[in-house]
């Protein structure tokens, strides 16, 4: 009886402790952000009139999406980037995505799902995560030297990209685009690499809307690459070589437009093109973004309450659940809940950059946050500026905000890995400040 009453006051500060350590190494910035969008998005989607019971399957992904951040975020993230594992992750992705095209089940033109028993996955979503781990764990051993070296991160992008693509999903083939020039840079690419990698698509966007403004652009791009681009490291003829090859395949990017433009559908092609003058067509491809500025404008600064929307409670705005939920917001909430969800994608993209600096001496779980980082950078800009006609409507969700299930899990899942990356990381060195 003594031991047992001596011993009971003991497990009382046991389990506080216990308690108190789970809370140890939390990023509170990142999670309080995040804990914001998902209560604004779930609280547009329950007052909704059309909401089909979108709210109920969107508040049980979030549940399940925060048992997983809980359990990432206690994860080595080396353990993501192990050989093994990140092999088996990239094999298994890349036969998710061959089975959606077999087997998988479309929606609104796109075969995009596929269902394994009574679950529903979009593998394309998954395909970030096993992307941004394969990339890194690539990198942890190779990391960009030279010009060339980039390509070899192209080996490992395509094969899912072009999957993905097929679906077709432009916007999360758009995506995989922003995390490697992202991760390319931060790992040792120059500017100049950079703009060479990205300067064939200026060419096509120059090429389709005036022609002497992408003749300006081709001579503007060989001056700089002469100054710039990699000056200490190739003799001057195999420069004059380079730079050569960059303008002639600017020149053929150009030139092959027409034929590079029938790759893309028919309805994807129009929303390329409709954000530049919508008017052109305000019943066809241009009626998302009209519809979206209407309603964004006649929120004002305080929005007309939730559920009081006119554009969305009386379905005006296409997608208003996914694509266009940033309408619906500043419609119903108005600027001041817009500009705190904008101030909210910025702290998370913050932390997250903060975060990969403080794990430099891990190049692999630093490589990781930078990928999310451009993954949340690329998702949130492109999905706001398509709501407010500077960006072209690509299909890109907003995250933790946009209704689907398997893309509010894998974006718990970017956060449980920041904070995982934030607790592992090594603390500040005192020496380093002296």
């Amino acid at each position: 009886m003594l031991n047992s009453s001596s011993a009971s006051p003991q497990l009382v500060p046991q389990a506080l402790r216990n308690l108190f350590n789970v809370f140890i190494g939390v990023d509170w910035w990142l999670l309080g952000a995040t804990g914001f969008l998902i209560a604004v998005g779930l609280n547009v989607l329950h007052l909704s009139q059309h909401s089909q019971g979108y709210y109920e399957k969107q508040a049980a992904c979030a549940w399940a999406g925060l048992a997983v951040m809980m359990i990432v975020s206690r994860i080595n993230p080396k353990f993501w980037t192990d050989r093994w594992v990140v092999s088996l992750m990239y094999v298994a992705n890349l036969a998710l995505l061959l089975a959606v095209m077999i087997t998988g089940h479309s929606a609104l033109g796109a075969q995009r799902w596929i269902s394994l028993g009574p679950i529903t996955l979009q593998p394309s979503e998954l395909a970030k995560l096993a992307v941004i781990f394969s990339l890194a764990a690539w990198l942890k051993k190779h990391p960009i030297r030279g010009f060339f070296d980039v390509f070899k991160l192209l080996i490992i992008l395509l094969p899912p990209a072009v999957l993905v693509f097929k679906q077709p999903d432009l916007g999360t083939s758009l995506t995989f685009g922003a995390v490697f020039l992202g991760l390319s840079y931060w790992s040792g690419a120059t500017v100049c690499d950079i703009l060479v990698l990205i300067s064939p698509l200026f060419s096509l966007i120059l090429n389709a809307l005036d022609l002497h403004w992408w003749m300006y652009f081709i001579g503007a791009l060989g001056v700089v690459l002469l100054i710039f681009w990699r000056t200490f490291d190739w003799k001057w003829w195999m420069r004059i070589i380079m730079i050569g090859a960059v303008l002639a395949g600017n020149y053929a990017a150009g030139e092959l437009r027409p034929h590079m433009w029938g790759l893309l559908k028919e309805y994807q092609q129009k929303r390329l093109t409709s954000f530049v003058n919508p008017y052109d067509d305000p019943r066809g491809s241009g009626y998302h973004i009209l519809q979206s500025l209407i309603a964004i404008g006649s929120g004002g600064v305080a929005g007309s309450g939730l559920g009081k929307g006119n554009q969305s409670q009386g379905a005006f705005i296409p997608e208003r659940h996914t694509d266009f939920i940033f309408a619906v917001i500043g419609e119903e909430l108005g600027f001041k809940i817009c500009a705190l969800i904008v101030l909210a994608y910025g702290t998370i993209c913050t932390r997250a950059l903060l975060i990969a600096h403080q794990a430099r001496r891990d190049p692999a779980s630093a490589a990781i946050a930078i990928g999310l980082l451009c993954m949340f950078i690329f998702h949130a800009f492109e999905n706001i500026g398509m709501t407010i006609g500077i960006m072209p409507v690509a299909g890109v969700p907003l995250p933790f905000l946009s209704y689907g299930g398997t893309a509010l899990i894998v974006d718990l899942t970017a956060i449980g890995l920041l904070q995982a990356i934030y607790y592992f990381a090594p603390r500040k060195i005192k020496s380093e400040w002296d």
